[in-house]
């Protein structure tokens, strides 16, 4: 078996709705998963393993803890139970590799299905947008999922593609007849981007009324600001020092 599901807890879906994030640009998608999950204090109810998610530099292999433990990357599957319908939060390590990407997808929808699930939502990032601008943009099964994500006050898409799991899950989804919708945080840079991700938690706050306190992510995304005015001044200093080294050291 290439790709397999381990359920740590029985369980089942009313009219459920999986949202994805993984790493990706930004890290927008997982950052705002993992988040979601870490404030909720939501319960692990399975794991995927496969051998199409492999180590960040391509090999196969183990991830160490810093607990000195072992473990296989995999995706987790957290549950939400709200009041009126189920959500399945599915974070990860890494995304598949090229050619395992519809493998690791169908068997996640497969799953999801079995449980009672009838909708998909990807979360990531997007390089759309303006310079320091923080928003989200959305990509629609149809017609009126588009309408309806429009009057929620996100940003249509205005073309392109998105690759990897983000772009694949929702569009399979859709061909099973699942209702299915990418949302993407701005953002202008590959390292991690806290700041987009809190505008993606603040997108699921808003459709699903999970109401997640934003209160730790500002903190982080202070302290990162922080840090990054400290590291700027530290710059300027040592270019200030290279320049008087550079001057003679003599009057003439």
């Amino acid at each position: 078996m290439h790709t397999w599901i381990v359920e740590i807890e029985p369980f089942t879906l009313r009219q459920g709705v999986l949202v994805q994030g993984l790493p990706g640009i930004g890290f927008v998608g997982k950052i705002a998963v993992d988040y979601v999950i870490q404030e909720l204090k939501l319960k692990k109810v399975a794991e995927l393993y496969s051998e199409h998610l492999l180590l960040p530099i391509g090999n196969a292999g183990l991830l160490i803890t810093e607990d000195a433990l072992m473990r296989l990357p995999h995706y987790d599957f957290y549950l939400y139970k709200g009041e009126e319908r189920d959500l399945l939060f599915l974070t990860g390590d890494v995304q598949p590799v090229s050619w395992g990407q519809y493998e690791v997808a169908i068997k996640v929808l497969d799953f999801f299905a079995e449980r009672g699930g009838v909708e998909v939502v990807a979360v990531c990032g997007t390089t759309a947008g303006e310079e320091g601008v923080k928003e989200v943009f959305f990509v629609a099964d149809k017609e009126d999922t588009r309408k309806w994500l429009n009057e929620l006050g996100f940003r249509p898409s205005e073309g392109g593609t998105i690759t990897g799991a983000c772009g694949l899950l929702p569009g399979l989804a859709r061909l099973r007849g699942m209702k299915s919708y990418v949302l993407m945080g701005s953002t202008k840079q590959h390292r991690p981007d806290p700041e987009a991700g809190r505008e993606v938690v603040k997108a699921l706050n808003k459709i699903f009324g999970l109401n997640v306190d934003l209160e730790n992510l500002d903190m982080v995304i202070e302290e990162i600001k922080r840090r990054e005015k400290e590291l700027e001044k530290l710059k300027e200093m040592l270019e200030r020092r290279k320049e008087e080294e550079r001057k003679p050291g003599y009057y003439v």
